[in-house]
């Protein structure tokens, strides 16, 4: 009885996870890697990506829920960020900030894991530095934007393709600063195929060639490679901030906004890492009891 019990509740489980990824691979500040990470379904989809036939045959069932329920979060969610972004933009993109910001100690964290250096920490600072020149030189000299046309969602695709692979990586944050994350989100809202159709086709064919590079770089050189995002995601986070040349009433509730966000984030991480462990924990006794029972 127990087990027919748990076999019903794996998949909504899965369904439950997959809602959760999807919403966050919509939040700016969130990525939608860091959450596979977290549910403890990150190695599984490598392994579907590095290797489809051999993946999709040992996690098939897995995979059909947690894709499911991912399509719900992201289409139904991404209709409610475009009508607040409408809404008062500079808000939304302070709470977005605060979001991004209360994920950093775990990025720290989690960057630290494989050991941290003086390699490290220059990684993170050049990434910094660079990311940061780069993005100014993209808005103010060069004034590059990404245009709403199919090559532009198409761009939206790798974006979203990179944030899977790539913990901590957040696509949403990055499409914001080129401008256009609203028109993005408005077309998923709409179930509109122009937008839909290269956007999937991209990021499937992005997991699908970059998986294998991306894994082996961070097996190779984790360290290195996970401060390089963190100074990416602190690069991405500056250059949306936006501008507090405005009264003093909108500072305070800008300045609330990112406080508000960042708790809310930094509880949101606290609430993924115990949700890791336990799934930690919960494999390393199953796999103890099929050593016993194979004794």
């Amino acid at each position: 009885m127990k087990n027919n019990k748990n076999k019903l509740l794996q998949p909504i489980m899965w369904l439950i996870q997959g809602f959760i990824i999807g919403i966050g691979a919509i939040l700016p500040g969130v990525s939608g890697g860091t959450l596979c990470y977290a549910f403890g379904i990150y190695t599984q989809l490598i392994e579907v990506l590095s290797s489809p036939i051999k993946g999709i045959k040992n996690h098939w069932k897995m995979l059909l829920f947690v894709c499911l329920g991912g399509g719900l979060g992201f289409v139904g969610f991404a209709g409610v960020t475009e009508a607040l972004l409408k809404w008062n933009e500079p808000v939304v993109l302070c709470v977005f900030v605060g979001l991004i910001l209360g994920t950093v100690p775990e990025l720290w964290r989690d960057s630290g894991e494989h050991g941290r250096n003086k390699f490290s920490i220059i990684a993170l600072c050049t990434s910094f530095v660079a990311i940061a020149a780069l993005f100014y030189c993209c808005q103010n000299v060069w004034s590059i934007t990404i245009p709403a046309t199919t090559w532009g969602f198409a761009v939206c695709g790798v974006v979203w393709g990179l944030s899977f692979i790539v913990p901590g990586f957040s696509s949403s944050t990055l499409l914001l600063f080129f401008g256009i994350y609203t028109a993005m989100a408005a077309g998923i809202k709409s179930l509109e195929l122009s937008v839909i159709v290269p956007l999937g086709l991209a990021m499937l064919a992005t997991l699908l060639l970059l998986s294998r590079v991306m894994k082996l770089v961070f097996d190779k050189i984790h360290s290195i490679a996970s401060h390089c995002v963190m100074g990416f995601v602190l690069a991405t986070t500056l250059m949306i901030l936006p501008s507090f040349k405005t009264s003093w009433q909108n500072i305070l509730i800008y300045v609330g906004c990112i406080i508000g966000g960042g708790i809310a984030s930094f509880f949101f991480t606290v609430m993924c890492d115990k949700i890791k462990s336990a799934t930690e924990t919960k494999d390393e006794g199953e796999q103890l009891l099929c050593e016993q029972s194979d004794e």
